[in-house]
């Protein structure tokens, strides 16, 4: 990630920075309402959550959950629940209850883009199959063309289930892999883009003891998911993904992450044939696309 690809300031202004502080008012509120909405979007029991994780106690999970828990969100805990989730971890940064992510559209369609990344290619293929079933000529091939040309930009949905998490993600393991991931690319970040620690600190909201530990690629230490945030905001990145490129124990986590994109032509399309239907066939396709979901839990 170097200075050619993306827009970095050497020095970040006072009022960027006030910003960004600002930005953080509401900002573990809206994390912990995201990942309790899409908790309850996809059907997940926290005993459920509980099979999927080892190294984490359901109730501290739904401490995480709750609206009113004082404490930060760890950064790793995010990305393992965006994955398990197989929701982009971005989304997380805003309040899906809220619909602001998904911004215009109607519960149903919110619902259905909510869960499309836990399914497999082949069967979301099929969902989509089935709408162009249900539309008639002229709306399908208006859809055909539609999805002809998403493709032809932005690359097919190729098959990712060798992407999907494994059965029981060890957060202690992901969080060694992740933190030492983030502390190579964070420093490799900042020296290629000749930034102090004390702008890196300041952007990221840290002192400059806490992103001393930051770097340090020995040393696990949590941090709060509201840098991972602030990072893109503050330097106005479009992505961060290459800060999981050093991952080695979860390889594929960092791969999704690089196919992220697929999310959205997944999205695009899934609201593109939805939005065909009538208000009552819509509402009954969301419900066949969550019934679908239970079997990839």
């Amino acid at each position: 990630m170097s200075a050619s690809n993306n827009r970095i300031f050497s020095i970040v202004s006072e009022q960027e920075i006030s910003r960004l502080d600002e930005m953080m008012k509401n900002f573990d509120l809206d994390v912990s309402i995201s990942m309790s909405y899409i908790r309850r979007i996809q059907g997940l029991q926290f005993k459920h959550l509980e099979r999927r994780f080892s190294g984490i106690q359901g109730n501290t999970l739904k401490r995480y959950m709750h609206q009113s828990y004082p404490s930060m969100r760890p950064l790793h805990i995010v990305a393992a629940y965006s994955w398990i989730t197989m929701v982009p971890m971005t989304a997380f940064f805003t309040n899906l209850g809220k619909k602001k992510f998904y911004s215009g559209m109607n519960s149903n369609l919110v619902e259905a883009l909510a869960c499309i990344g836990r399914l497999p290619t082949e069967t979301l293929d099929s969902f989509l199959a089935m709408i162009c079933s249900m539309i008639n000529k002229e709306s399908r091939l208006e859809f055909l063309t539609f999805r002809s040309k998403l493709e032809s930009e932005y690359g097919k949905m190729d098959d990712h289930s060798h992407l999907f998490p494994p059965d029981i993600l060890d957060l202690d393991v992901f969080a060694i892999d992740y933190y030492r991931s983030v502390a190579i690319a964070v420093k490799k970040f900042r020296e290629e883009n000749n930034l102090s620690i004390a702008t890196m600190s300041r952007v990221l909201g840290l002192s400059k003891h806490s992103y001393s530990a930051l770097e340090n690629p020995n040393k696990t230490t949590h941090f709060p998911v509201s840098i991972g945030f602030r990072v893109m905001q503050g330097f106005q990145l479009n992505t961060h993904v290459n800060f999981t490129s050093e991952m080695k124990y979860f390889p594929e986590f960092h791969k999704l992450r690089q196919v992220q994109h697929i999310q959205h032509v997944r999205e695009r399309l899934t609201v593109e044939a939805l939005r065909r239907l009538g208000e009552s066939e819509r509402e009954s396709m969301v419900k066949i696309l969550i019934i679908l979901l239970d079997t990839y839990k």
